[in-house]
């Protein structure tokens, strides 16, 4: 008798943890460009902070939405199709990947962008590794 309630219990157990599973995964992601910013700062200074004091830097706007303005450098696709915007210095800059939601319904202003030209862009951080990743993101004016 105690091993049929046993096994009753594990089964629930089971299908709420498949349940909340199911549920996460067909959660569907923020809308970046509808998203309330944390920090709004220019590309220069962005750089400036992490490249003082990295651990600092990384504590304030770790998993932060940001709004970035600066000088576009180059832009790419990553092999998955993925938009790539690199602001202030190619080498050691900041790395935007942009929402691919938004990039994909969005493309004529993709194009539209040409390195050298200033850029505002909104994104969360996800931290620096030779260079500061920004992802998912999207362009607010250029």
């Amino acid at each position: 008798m105690k091993i049929k309630y046993a096994i009753i219990i594990v089964l629930i157990f089971v299908v709420l943890g498949i349940g909340i599973g199911l549920k996460m995964f067909f959660k569907p992601h923020a809308d970046i460009s509808k998203m309330d910013v944390d920090f709004k700062v220019e590309a220069a200074k962005l750089l400036g902070e992490f490249q003082q004091d990295e651990t600092a830097a990384t504590t304030k706007y770790s998993e932060k939405a940001l709004e970035i303005s600066g000088k576009l450098v180059a832009k790419s696709k990553l092999q998955n199709g993925t938009d790539v915007l690199i602001l202030e210095n190619e080498m050691e800059g900041i790395s935007c990947q942009l929402d691919s939601s938004w990039s994909t319904g969005n493309q004529s202003v993709v194009q539209a962008l040409e390195p050298g030209k200033p850029i505002k862009i909104k994104g969360i951080c996800k931290g620096y590794l030779m260079e500061i990743k920004i992802s998912p993101a999207v362009v607010i004016s250029k």
